[in-house]
């Protein structure tokens, strides 16, 4: 084996020695990535999901204040719920299910809530 040969050989397998690792440092760089981007939003959507979360607290506990009061022991419009809470009409309505409260229909057509216990369902 020639001097030349015996140096393209060494130069052939350092080739193949980098290619390799620049492959690998690759695939590592890949997977930190992911997981990086993955656990980025994981907690980004934690802290919305918070910010809702208290959101929706302040939210009922207004919409309790309002069919709490005496003066609408009958129920409160929709439309007056929906807009002093600041909420969409179906996020609104979530709402007021998961305080126990029941929709109807009030004497003028309108849309009226109530809580469960004021005006149970009639099922039988």
């Amino acid at each position: 084996m020639t001097e030349e040969q015996f140096v393209q050989e060494i130069a052939a397998k350092v080739i193949k020695d980098v290619q390799f690792w620049s492959a690998l440092i690759g695939m590592v760089g890949v997977f930190i990535g992911a997981v990086v981007t993955i656990a980025g939003n994981f907690f980004l959507h934690l802290y919305q999901q918070k910010n809702q979360n208290k959101l929706d607290e302040a939210r009922k506990k207004l919409l309790r204040e309002m069919l709490d009061n005496q003066g609408f022991k009958e129920g409160r419009s929709f439309e007056t719920l929906s807009k002093v809470t600041g909420a969409e009409p179906e996020e609104c309505r979530r709402l007021l299910i998961e305080i126990d409260a029941r929709g109807f229909t009030l004497s003028d057509g309108r849309e009226g809530w109530t809580y469960i216990k004021n005006r149970p369902l009639n099922i039988r």
